[in-house]
């Protein structure tokens, strides 16, 4: 009778348990048994990155079951800080569980390189600009440069640039980061007109901006938002000198979302930014400014072809108020409407939109271009329409140098579809 009735209770558990599911002590059981525990993490081949700036990108720790899908999704949260040319995971079974050992392939993170412009109308530009990227091996980042421009523009003669900038990601391992820069231009003027004379126009800049991260995981991924402060001073010198426009004292605002994996010689996924900047006549300023500037990316990989890629992009930006006389924004170039001339536009408010097709050639870092743009620029933000859409149309190369740190390179040949003029080479970086 006993016999039975056991048979009887035992038939019903296991009736019940096919039809829910194991216990939590039998799923812990099984899980241990099919999936060992995490028991190590080790770095291999980081001769400068320091071991925290990867452990912060894992979404698993020591005593974690050994998934391995968080353990591909923390290769792939490593190889987007865009510092490694691969990044390579192992599971290594040992004793009580497994040592998961990454392996990265390091890039060169100290880049100096010169600055050389020329255009058909005369104008031409020299320098030198230096990148340090990894710095400390800390995923910190300095730059600089200087420059000597020729603009050929009436009345303006050859300005000299110089600008530096550092930015510092996930400070102390927080969830911060910390981006500072300042610059300072100068160059000679000539007044218009029947008065005779010269005199020396000056800027002078400053920015420093604290962001935060608000999604879970990667700090590296997801949304984002920040604030600082900027501060710009024109001055003008000689006796002959035109009234200076003075200073400007702005307070920053950002938010921003990033969904983006490196591929190594190509990204998939979006980037989403809205940035505006206030300044108040007589707070430490000496004339009233609000701008506002949007920018969206999405990066689509399509087709079997690794790395055959469809980017969109749109951008738009406004300024109310500022100096007299100082556009805000510009269109044409070799970086936005590649078929006009440089600051072929100029105001203070505009929009843009481009797609581009990527698609490898005999390497993957060289990969065909085509580009189609649209845009334009308005004098005052009251006066934007879609009346008027400047268009051009593109062919080229794309190469990327993935020796360092996001170095790509576009050469080309665009045409402008709409107005006046023919096509222009265009070179530099998208």
């Amino acid at each position: 009778m006993r016999a039975a009735l056991y048979l009887l209770v035992y038939g019903a558990a296991a009736q019940v348990r096919a039809e829910t599911g194991p216990t939590a002590v039998e799923a812990e059981s099984v899980a241990g048994s099919a999936a060992p525990r995490v028991v190590g993490i080790e770095f291999s081949g980081n001769r400068v990155t320091r071991p925290r700036v990867m452990l912060r990108e894992l979404t698993f720790d020591v005593g974690d079951i050994a998934d391995p899908k968080q353990i591909e999704a923390s290769r792939q949260a490593i190889q987007n800080l865009g510092l490694f040319r691969a990044v390579e995971v192992e599971p290594v079974a040992v004793s009580g569980g497994e040592i998961v050992i990454f392996t990265v392939e390091e890039k060169l993170y100290l880049l100096p390189f010169p600055r050389l412009d020329a255009k058909d109308s005369g104008e031409y530009a020299y320098g030198m600009q230096m990148r340090w990227t990894n710095l400390f091996g800390r995923n910190h980042d300095l730059r600089a440069f200087w420059e000597y421009r020729d603009r050929k523009e009436a009345g303006i003669g050859g300005e000299t640039a110089y600008a530096i900038d550092y930015g510092a990601p996930q400070l102390f391992d927080s969830r911060y980061s910390l981006d500072v820069g300042a610059g300072y231009s100068t160059r000679p003027v000539e007044r218009d007109g029947e008065v005779v004379g010269d005199y020396q126009e000056t800027f002078r800049s400053a920015r420093v901006q604290l962001s935060r991260s608000l999604s879970p995981g990667s700090a590296n991924q997801g949304w984002w938002i920040g604030g600082g402060l900027g501060w710009l001073e024109q001055s003008t010198e000689g006796a002959d000198a035109e009234p200076a426009y003075g200073t400007a004292t702005s307070m920053l605002l950002g938010v921003g979302y990033r969904d983006l994996q490196f591929r190594r010689y190509s990204e998939v996924g979006q980037t989403f930014g809205l940035g505006a900047s206030v300044a108040i006549e007589d707070w430490n300023s000496d004339y009233h400014q609000l701008s506002y500037r949007l920018d969206w990316r999405r990066y689509i990989a399509v087709g079997q072809r690794a790395h055959q890629n469809l980017n969109l992009g749109a951008e738009a930006g406004l300024r109310h108020g500022g100096p007299p006389d100082n556009d805000a924004y510009e269109l044409g170039g070799s970086s936005s409407l590649r078929g006009y001339d440089n600051d072929f536009l100029e105001g203070d408010a505009y929009y843009r939109v481009s797609a581009e097709f990527l698609r490898p050639l005999r390497w993957n870092s060289l990969r065909a271009l085509a580009i189609v743009e649209a845009g334009n620029v308005f004098e005052q933000p009251g006066d934007a329409s879609l009346d008027r859409l400047y268009t051009s149309l593109g062919l080229g190369l794309r190469l990327r140098v993935d020796w360092f740190v996001d170095v790509e390179l576009d050469l080309g040949y665009a045409l402008p579809l709409t107005g006046d003029g023919g096509g222009r080479v265009f070179v530099g970086r998208p």
